[in-house]
C-alpha cells in the first residue's frame, strides 16, 4: 500500500498539493522534467489543407510513455487564453486540416508520467485571403474590379508564392456584372459578423457583402431599387447591445444611412448638418475596438455616438470647416478620443484660420489657435486623413502629395505654401486614396497602424495598367515597398486584417 502511495503523490503532488503531505524525506525525489522545442511560436497553415508538424523535439527523463494532446480554440483575453477548444490529436506528429480560417490559439499538452506540461503557439488558419491590400477599381468602361496585394508568410516568401491578384472579384464571383464601384470597407466586430462591404453606384446602386474568408458575395442589396437613394463611402462600423451591428454610408442626398447586418436594411439618418464630406476615427476601450462616425460639411459637424441618436457641433460664426480628424488615441487613455478641426474665415481677402477641439461627444470646445494666414492652406474637404498611436499626427494627401498636420502640437498649423511635403510620388501618379493598417484595438499603447497605404492612378501610361500601390513606415517615412501597374483605376484601398470570427 505504501508504494502504491507512493506512485500515486509522484504523478499527482504537483496539483493536490496535500498529498505530499507526510512523506518522509527519504521517500521524495524530484519529477522528471520536459522540454519541447523544435516548432515557431506562430505556425500558418491553410484553411482546408493539411497541417504538418512533424518537428516537435521533446526531451523527458522519464522511463514511462509520453501522452500527447493537440487541441485549438478561439482566442479569449490575453494571450494563451483560449476558448471553445476542440481536441485532434494523440500523435506527436501533428497531421490535421482546419475548415475555417482565422487566428486561433494551439494548445499542446505533454505528459510523461510525473509531470504534465503546456504549451501554447499562435495559430493563423489562412484562405489565401485573410490578410493583405484590398485595391477597388473601375476600368474605362466603369467596369468594377477588387485587386489584392496578399500579406505573404515566411514560407510563402520562400517559395515565391503568389502575392498579388489583379481581380478577385469578378474571378470569385463571376455571376456577377459590378459596375460603377464606389468604396470598399472590412468590417469585424468579436461575437459578431466579419467581412467586405462594397458600396457601388450602378444603376441600383448594390451594396455587395463579401465573406471575410473566400471573398465571395452572400448578400447584395439594391438600395436604389428598395430605398431610392445611391450610396457611396463606408465608414464607422458599430455595434448596440447584443444583436445590432452596422456601418454608415453617405448618400447622395448628403444624408447619412445606417447598413444593419443582421437584416440587411438601410436606416436613414437625418444628421443637423449636410454629410458631405467624412472622417473615420479610432480609440481603445478596455472590452474592444471603437469607431467615430464623423461627416461634415462647411456649416457644422456630424457625430454618429451609437445607433439611436446624431450630435452636431456648428462652424464659429462667420468660419466654415475645412477638415477634421480623431486623435488615434486620446493621449493614452482608454475610453477617449479627441477631434480636432481646421475652420476657415469666409469673408476678407485675409484668412483667419482657427483650429478647435472637442472631445469624442463634442464636448468642452476649446480654440488651440487662431491665426492670419500667410499663403494659402495646403488642404481641403476632399484630403483624406489618417491619424496613428506612433505620433499626435494628421497625415493627408494634398495635391498629390503626403503632408502632415501636427494637431496636438504646441503650434498646431496647417501647412501652407512654401511647406515641404512628406511625400512626393513620381510623376503622373493621382492619389486617389489613403489609409493605414490599423485594425480596431483594445489596446491604448501597441502601435498596430504604423503602415501607410497609398493608391494611385496614372492616366498617362500606355504599357500597363494604370492603377499602383505605394506602402510607406510612418515611423521614417520611407517606401517599402511599390506595386506598379497591378490593377485599373482605384477608387478606394483598405487594409484587410485577419478575423476569427
Amino acid at each position: 500500500m505504501k508504494k502504491l502511495l507512493k506512485y500515486f503523490v509522484a504523478v499527482s503532488c504537483g496539483i493536490v498539493l496535500i498529498s505530499c503531505y507526510g512523506l518522509e524525506k527519504e521517500e521524495y525525489r524530484e519529477l522528471a522534467p520536459i522540454t519541447v522545442s523544435g516548432l515557431e511560436q506562430t505556425i500558418y497553415a491553410k484553411a482546408t489543407e493539411k497541417l504538418t508538424l512533424n518537428s516537435l523535439r521533446v526531451e523527458s527523463n522519464s522511463s514511462q510513455e509520453i501522452a500527447y494532446e493537440w487541441s485549438y480554440g478561439r482566442p479569449d483575453g490575453d494571450f494563451p487564453g483560449m476558448v471553445d477548444t476542440t481536441f485532434i490529436s494523440s500523435s506527436p506528429t501533428l497531421d490535421y486540416a482546419f475548415e475555417k480560417s482565422g487566428s486561433y490559439v494551439l494548445r499542446l499538452r505533454i505528459d510523461n508520467g510525473e509531470s504534465i506540461g503546456f504549451y501554447y503557439y499562435d495559430l493563423r488558419v489562412q484562405s489565401g485571403f485573410d490578410e493583405g491590400y484590398l485595391i477597388l477599381c473601375n476600368d474605362a468602361e466603369n467596369r468594377g474590379s477588387l485587386a489584392f496585394v496578399k500579406i505573404r508568410t515566411p514560407q510563402e516568401e520562400a517559395e515565391n508564392a503568389q502575392e498579388v491578384w489583379d481581380d478577385l472579384l469578378n474571378l470569385i464571383n463571376p455571376e456577377y456584372e459590378f459596375r460603377n464601384l464606389n468604396d470598399v470597407y472590412v468590417f469585424s466586430t468579436p461575437g459578431f459578423w466579419s467581412g467586405v462591404l462594397i458600396s457601388s453606384n450602378d444603376d441600383k446602386s448594390s451594396i455587395y457583402r463579401l465573406d471575410a474568408a473566400s471573398l465571395a458575395v452572400t448578400h447584395r442589396m439594391k438600395s436604389m431599387e428598395e430605398y431610392g437613394v445611391q450610396t457611396g463611402t463606408i465608414l464607422g462600423e458599430q455595434v448596440y447591445g447584443s444583436t445590432e451591428q452596422y456601418v454608415h454610408l453617405i448618400g447622395e442626398d448628403f444624408k447619412a444611412y445606417r447598413y444593419e447586418f443582421s437584416v440587411d436594411m438601410l436606416i436613414s439618418r437625418n444628421p443637423p448638418y449636410p454629410a458631405k464630406y467624412s472622417q473615420q476615427g479610432y480609440f481603445a476601450s478596455k472590452s474592444k475596438g471603437v469607431r467615430n462616425v464623423l461627416t461634415f460639411s462647411e456649416e457644422g459637424a456630424n457625430l454618429f455616438p451609437n445607433g439611436r441618436s446624431t450630435k452636431g457641433y456648428a462652424a464659429p460664426s462667420g468660419y466654415k470647416f475645412v477638415n477634421i480628424a480623431a486623435a488615434r488615441v486620446g493621449e493614452g487613455q482608454y475610453d477617449r478620443c479627441y477631434l480636432y478641426y481646421i475652420a476657415q474665415s469666409i469673408e476678407g481677402s485675409s484668412k483667419q484660420i482657427k483650429i478647435l477641439k472637442t472631445d469624442d461627444s463634442f464636448g468642452s470646445p476649446t480654440e488651440l489657435l487662431t491665426y492670419t494666414e500667410s499663403a494659402p492652406m495646403l488642404m481641403n474637404a476632399h484630403s483624406r486623413i489618417v491619424t496613428t498611436k506612433l505620433n499626435g499626427n494628421a497625415y493627408y494627401d494634398y495635391d498629390n502629395k503626403i503632408y502632415h498636420w501636427s494637431m496636438t502640437g504646441t503650434s498646431p498649423r496647417v501647412p501652407a505654401e512654401g511647406d515641404q511635403p512628406d511625400i512626393t510620388l513620381p510623376d503622373g501618379e493621382q492619389i486617389v486614396d489613403i489609409c493605414t493598417n490599423a485594425v480596431p484595438s483594445t489596446s491604448s499603447t501597441v502601435i498596430d497602424d504604423d503602415k501607410l497605404l497609398i493608391a494611385t492612378y496614372n492616366p498617362t501610361v500606355t504599357d500597363r495598367k494604370p492603377g499602383s500601390l505605394y506602402l510607406y513606415d510612418l515611423r521614417t517615412m520611407k517606401k517599402e515597398k511599390e506595386w506598379i501597374g497591378i490593377c485599373e483605376k482605384p477608387v478606394a484601398v483598405a487594409y484587410k486584417f485577419p478575423t476569427s470570427n
